[in-house]
C-alpha cells in the first residue's frame, strides 16, 4: 500500500472539458483563460467505475484526500459528480473541489455534505483584474459564492493565476481573503505563475512570463497580511526546477502522472487501475519520473 507521505493526495478527473469559456471576454483582454488550454472531455464512464475507482484508491493508498478537478468538475451536464463525491466521503477521504464556480450555486444542494474544502478560482481584488482573466461577470458570481458558502460555514481555499500587471494586486487580494477569513475557515491560498508544460508560446510568454524573482518576493510579502494562513507559492517553470509528484486518475480508472519533463505534450498515461491495480501504477511513475530526472540532469 502506498503510504501518506508517498501520496498523500490524488486528484479524481471526471471530465476534461470547461466551461469557462461560456464568459465574454472584456475588451482589454486576449482572451478567457489563455494562461489554460481547451481539450475536448475525453473521459467516458459510469457512476459505478467511478465508484469502483475511488474504492481502489482507498484499498491501496493511504492518501488523506482525494482531489475533484477537470477541466471543471461543476459542469451543466451529470458527470457523476454527486455520487463521486458521497463515495468519497464515505470511503473516508476527505475531499477538494477545484471550481471556477459558475454553475456551483445549481449543484450545491447534491454535494454540500461531502466537499471538505470549496477552492475557488481568483485572479485580482475587483472586477477590472479578475475579469480579465475569466471573462465578464465573474467576479460578481465569485462575490456571490463567497458570500453564500461563508454564510453556511464551508471551509474555502482560493487559486489565484498572475500576470506581469496582476501580481501587483496580490496586496489588496490579500485584503479581500482575509477579510472571508473572518468569517468562514480558509485553509489556503495557492499562487502561480505561468507554467508553460508542453505548451509554451512566444504570446503566452509575453503575457505572463514575468521574473520568478519578482513573483517569489510578491508572494512572500503577503504573508504580513494573511497572519497564518498557509500559502502555497508556484513560479514559473524551468526545466531545473523541482516539481511537486502528482497523480491524476481519469473516472474511467486511467491513471497519469506527471514526469517532470517540461516538454512534454501531456501526463504520461500509465495504465488503467482496475486492470492494473492502482499502487504498481504509481510505483512505476516514481521509477519513470526518477528516470526523466536522470536524463535531464546528464
Amino acid at each position: 500500500m502506498l503510504t501518506h507521505d508517498e501520496l498523500p493526495i490524488v486528484h479524481l478527473v471526471l471530465n476534461t472539458d470547461c466551461n469557462a469559456w461560456d464568459l465574454a471576454p472584456t475588451s482589454t483582454s486576449p482572451g478567457v483563460c489563455r494562461f489554460c488550454y481547451r481539450e475536448r472531455n475525453k473521459v467516458s464512464t459510469d457512476a459505478d467505475t467511478v465508484r469502483r475507482a475511488i474504492d481502489r484508491l482507498r484499498s491501496e493508498s493511504e492518501a488523506h484526500r482525494c482531489v475533484f478537478t477537470g477541466g471543471d468538475p461543476v459542469m451543466p451536464y451529470d458527470n457523476h459528480l454527486e455520487a463521486a463525491l458521497r463515495h468519497a466521503t464515505e470511503a473516508g477521504f476527505e475531499t477538494n473541489l477545484h471550481t471556477n464556480g459558475l454553475l456551483l450555486s445549481e449543484r450545491f444542494a447534491g454535494i454540500r455534505d461531502h466537499v471538505t474544502v470549496y477552492s475557488l478560482a481568483v485572479d485580482g481584488p475587483d472586477s477590472r483584474t479578475a475579469d480579465w482573466f475569466r471573462g465578464q461577470g465573474y467576479f460578481e458570481r465569485f462575490l456571490s459564492n463567497v458570500d453564500f458558502l461563508a454564510a453556511d460555514q464551508r471551509r474555502l481555499a482560493f487559486n489565484t493565476f498572475t500576470t506581469a500587471v496582476s501580481v501587483k494586486e496580490l496586496p489588496r487580494l490579500a485584503l479581500l481573503i482575509a477579510e472571508v477569513s473572518r468569517r468562514t475557515e480558509v485553509e489556503y491560498w495557492l499562487i502561480s505563475q505561468y507554467r508553460p508544460v508542453g505548451r509554451a508560446s512566444t504570446r503566452k510568454a509575453g503575457i505572463y512570463g514575468f521574473g520568478r524573482r519578482d513573483f517569489v518576493r510578491a508572494v512572500d510579502n503577503l504573508h504580513a497580511d494573511i497572519n497564518d494562513m498557509t500559502i502555497y507559492a508556484q513560479p514559473t517553470r524551468a526545466p531545473e526546477d523541482p516539481y511537486p509528484f502528482r497523480v491524476w486518475v481519469l473516472a474511467d480508472g486511467t491513471v497519469t502522472a506527471d514526469l517532470g519533463s517540461v516538454a512534454a505534450p501531456r501526463n504520461a498515461v500509465l495504465g488503467n487501475l482496475l486492470v492494473d491495480g492502482f499502487e504498481p501504477l504509481v510505483r512505476r511513475a516514481f521509477a519513470l519520473r526518477e528516470q526523466t530526472h536522470r536524463e535531464g540532469t546528464a
